[in-house]
């Protein structure tokens, strides 16, 4: 059996960008009478790699080359041009017209047509007094300069072989009275290994700190949550190709005085010896805030995925217990995924549309914003639908020969969740009087 690995996907998309420059060739043609100036890099491709690449393609980020300057993109240009025809990059996968995401970072046909002219034109350079002003990033941080920077004490060393890791590990904010807080960014500190991150928050504190202090060395052994005996919430933490996102207007996490943050860290094993100290940045809210923002899960727990079958299907729903509104929406699933449906009925059975992920990719998945919410009276219902592919030709395929895969902790097992961050209409909180 072989395994994927994050560093084996880099390596793999760069090989295939060097491919891609040193065999792809386009002919410059001639300029007809009418036709429209040739694109420049300071006037038409610079906004457009700001808007959708650059948050990924820039020193100490995700992506294998930096894209923020002209003399970064330059030798590029060709292999950008493939990528974007053929729809591989930028990375976004839900289906067109179905709604609206506020984070959607897909180009659409006239900005790939811009793209492909200006490979043709030789690339110019263009006029640097159009140049947009380059983005500033704040050592690693997508959303800025957090207010407070939470680690561990000392990296975690991670073994070379052997099955994945689940390790929670407890930060204390030394909060001494309740504070909203509307951006948790997660800086990862060893993508090789750290297969996604979990946020949750003990709002006691105690129970955490006591399965903390009952295993020797950081942290403690952990998966499904973050242990017995409290209920903590979750928020938004990190996976292949998340981009972090401030809270909805007028909500937040809410972390009452001595809360404690548990950052649960999936550690994949990579055949050599690693370590890990992720950090965790948090801003406290700029608005005012009155509710929470929680988390919902649809689950499909019966999997027994046949070895061959390129077409499972396994389905999970949810009721719906009190009016809430649904902000955002995150399909989950492992190297075997191809395709998720997300929806809710409402109570007079009306179907609602929430994402469809025609093209599941393990290495890229992202929180969907919707641009407008969606509100789910009491007696609504959440729909999953997961298919996967676990035949030779899966592009993950990870056993060879394909073998019988079920729900499990191990990236090579399988998993299929669907997350619903949401509000409860209802809720009003004053900071210090009520609980979540």
């Amino acid at each position: 059996m072989t395994t994927l690995s994050n560093a084996r996907r880099a390596r793999s998309l760069v090989r295939g960008l060097i491919a891609g420059a040193a065999v792809w060739v386009v002919a410059a043609p001639l300029p007809a009478a009418g036709q429209a100036p040739e694109p420049t890099f300071t006037k038409d491709i610079a906004p457009i790699l700001q808007r959708s690449c650059q948050k990924c393609h820039r020193p100490e980020s995700v992506a294998p080359m930096s894209l923020l300057t002209y003399e970064d993109t330059r030798p590029w240009a060709r292999s950008i041009a493939q990528e974007v025809g053929q729809k591989r990059m930028p990375p976004w996968h839900a289906a067109a017209g179905l709604r609206e995401y506020t984070n959607d970072r897909s180009l659409d046909a006239a900005q790939i047509d811009v793209i492909q002219r200006w490979v043709a034109a030789g690339s110019p350079r263009g006029d640097d007094a159009l140049l947009p002003p380059v983005p500033t990033f704040n050592d690693g941080w997508q959303l800025g300069e957090p207010d407070l920077v939470l680690a561990w004490e000392a990296p975690y060393q991670i073994e070379a072989d052997g099955d994945d890791e689940y390790r929670c590990f407890v930060l204390d904010p030394k909060f001494e009275e309740d504070q909203w807080v509307d951006v948790v960014e997660v800086l990862p500190g060893n993508r090789t290994t750290d297969h996604h991150i979990v946020i949750y928050i003990d709002q006691a504190g105690a129970t955490a700190t006591k399965l903390d202090e009952a295993e020797p060395g950081e942290g403690y052994t952990c998966f499904g949550g973050p242990g017995p005996g409290f209920l903590p919430y979750m928020v938004p933490g990190w996976g292949p190709g998340y981009v972090p996102s401030e809270t909805p207007a007028g909500s937040g996490y809410l972390l009452e005085a001595g809360a404690k943050i548990i950052v649960q860290v999936h550690y994949h094993k990579t055949g050599s010896p690693e370590e890990d100290l992720t950090r965790v940045g948090l801003r406290f809210a700029r608005r005012p805030t009155q509710r929470v923002l929680y988390n919902g899960y649809v689950l499909g727990l019966s999997l027994q995925i046949p070895p061959g079958d390129a077409n499972y299907v396994v389905t999970g729903r949810t009721p719906v217990r009190e009016d809430i509104t649904v902000h955002s929406i995150v399909a989950h699933m492992h190297y075997l995924g191809k395709a998720m449906d997300i929806w809710a009925t409402l109570p007079d059975g009306t179907r609602v549309d929430l994402v469809t992920v025609p093209r599941f990719d393990f290495y890229w998945q992202t929180d969907y914003l919707l641009a407008e919410p969606q509100r789910l009276p009491e007696g609504s219902v959440m729909h999953m639908q997961a298919t996967f592919d676990n035949s030779p030709e899966s592009p993950y395929q990870h056993s060879d020969p394909p073998r019988l895969v079920t729900f499990g902790e191990q990236t090579t097992d399988e998993m299929a969740v669907a997350v619903f961050f949401h509000t409860r209409d209802a809720q009003n909180i004053s900071v210090g009087s009520t609980s979540p």
